[in-house]
């Protein structure tokens, strides 16, 4: 069993998200792989603040899920443009290029798997 207080968890400024605007504020829930029993890189919780964007990227044999937990969202994925509102959850494939961004004035806040293929 894996168990973590929120409080216990470490906030890791990321400048420049895949090429984005701002600093990504990221906790790591699970670490990658060993506690993703090696099927993933990354299951994380990203903190934008307005303004803040994680750049655009490619996942190549792998995918991406995220969950908007609060806030709200832009995601363009394969230039098809998205608002994503709490509760909403995009998954990218591999092949698919996307990016997102905070929309309004209420940090956005997102949970993201990244699996292998």
């Amino acid at each position: 069993m894996i168990y973590r207080k929120k409080q216990e968890l470490e906030v890791t400024p990321i400048e420049g998200c895949m090429g984005g605007e701002g600093t990504v504020f990221m906790e790591k829930l699970l670490y990658a792989p060993e506690e993703m029993m090696g099927k993933g890189r990354a299951y994380v919780r990203h903190t934008l603040k307005p303004g803040v964007t994680i750049g655009s990227h490619t996942h190549e044999r792998e995918m991406e899920t995220m969950v908007i937990v609060s806030g709200r969202a832009v995601h363009k994925i394969n230039g098809e443009t998205q608002h994503l509102e709490p509760g909403d959850m995009i998954a990218a494939q591999p092949g698919d290029t996307h990016e997102i961004a905070c929309e309004g004035q209420e940090p956005l806040v997102l949970i993201a798997q990244v699996l292998y293929e």
